[in-house]
């Protein structure tokens, strides 16, 4: 069974592995300047970075999250590519949505070609649906792009419309 593992700081052996599979995972618009996740780390307490663990405590995959409120954000999360269709994604996905008693959120790119589109469908088996809501990823940085993204989570979106869930996420997240 996969454990989640909170790295506080670069000093946690498992810090190197995040930042590694984080940069290659991850197209550079749609990654947060590392040395910015080491000062959420340290200095926000609704950000989180997990590193994904096995029984054997080897490195799986990454995830980090920001808890609102009235839903947790999941901003990053990866499997080591080694490790990828193995199983550990669903169950890494499937297990933290039952370990939280709220609801999740998370940014995917849209169903456009065969890859995004088994993105989608493996998000769909681990029990998140696809809002149809139009949604901009902000700029991370001055020199990215803003990037078209869609949310899908567990949302009961008539309790938690998506229009709250974006303003909290371009206000809290990506500071615009």
């Amino acid at each position: 069974m996969l454990q989640l593992r909170r790295i506080e700081n670069q000093a946690s052996p498992y810090w190197c592995s995040l930042a590694h599979v984080y940069h290659t995972s991850f197209p550079i618009d749609e990654q947060r300047p590392i040395e910015d996740i080491t000062r959420l780390m340290a200095y926000d307490e609704r950000f989180t970075a997990y590193a994904l663990t096995d029984e054997q405590n080897h490195f799986i995959g990454l995830l980090t999250t920001w808890n609102f409120d009235k839903f947790i954000y999941i901003e990053h999360f990866a499997i080591s590519p080694t490790l990828r269709s193995k199983g550990y994604g669903s169950e890494a996905i499937k297990n933290f949505i039952k370990v939280n008693n709220k609801p999740i959120i998370l940014e995917a790119e849209p169903p456009t070609d065969e890859f995004t589109i088994r993105r989608i469908r493996f998000y769909e088996r681990c029990g998140l649906t696809l809002y149809d809501y139009p949604y901009t990823q902000p700029a991370y940085t001055p020199e990215s792009q803003p990037v078209t993204l869609c949310l899908m989570g567990t949302l009961d979106t008539q309790a938690t419309p998506l229009s709250l869930v974006s303003a909290t996420l371009h206000r809290e997240v990506y500071g615009v």
